[in-house]
């Protein structure tokens, strides 16, 4: 028997399923960058609603500092300032976590027309004058950034709704909605304290003592700088 050499045939299909190999591997490398994308957006949209929350922040945190200034002028000279009877009867904040439990209680200093004592921080076309926008441009309307500004006491004596050093805690909550989405929140604190009073602040070290040349050589220094020890570099 003579045994004749056969010619091995390249299995069928092999063709069909490289391509979709091929196929395959692009599209993941599609849906990945896709992905990487979506995720640079949501970072940069993030970053931009903590800037304008950040910015509502301290708008209401100016606000409320020039809010306890009148408060104070007005209950002077009295020692004491009775902080809910100062805000009209305001009961302790409850309707925001972790400030619900605060002791001292904080007391709402701006109550706000819109919804939860919210104050809107909005920005719409409307509200801008005719010149403040250039001809053929579209202006982005502000209308999701809002703030909440509370007060209380800063522990100068027993007695958590009455201060008597002049003293307050500020703390102001900015806040930018979202439709689809978690609020970015942004919070800011400040201790303010109202002095009679004029306060001089000025350069160098005149608030430290010294005369008008920047030296200590001044009438109000009774004392000669000590020199008895000098220390001298080798």
């Amino acid at each position: 028997m003579v045994l004749r050499p056969t010619l091995r045939r390249r299995p069928r299909g092999f063709t069909l399923l490289l391509a979709l190999g091929v196929v395959a591997v692009v599209t993941m490398a599609v849906m990945l960058s896709f992905s990487v994308v979506g995720r640079e957006a949501d970072s940069q949209a993030d970053t931009r609603r903590r800037k304008q929350a950040f910015f509502a922040a301290e708008a209401g945190l100016a606000e409320g500092r020039e809010a306890v200034r009148l408060m104070m002028a007005a209950n002077s000279p009295q020692p004491t300032l009775n902080l809910p009877n100062a805000l009209g009867g305001a009961v302790p904040v409850t309707d925001i976590p972790g400030m619900a439990t605060a002791n001292p209680p904080w007391y709402e200093l701006l109550p706000g027309a819109g919804a939860g004592n919210w104050n809107e921080y909005s920005l719409r076309v409307a509200d801008l004058d005719a010149t403040e926008i250039p001809a053929g441009v579209v202006y982005p309307e502000q209308r999701n950034v809002r703030y909440r500004v509370f007060v209380r006491d800063d522990i100068d004596d027993e007695n958590s709704s009455v201060d008597a050093n002049r003293q307050v805690w500020i703390l102001s909550v900015g806040e930018v909605t979202s439709a689809n989405g978690r609020p970015t929140r942004v919070m800011t604190q400040a201790l303010v304290n109202n002095a009679d009073g004029t306060s001089v602040f000025t350069p160098g070290c005149i608030t430290k003592g010294c005369g008008p040349d920047m030296t200590y050589n001044n009438p109000t220094d009774q004392k000669a700088p000590d020199d008895s020890t000098t220390t001298t570099l080798p």
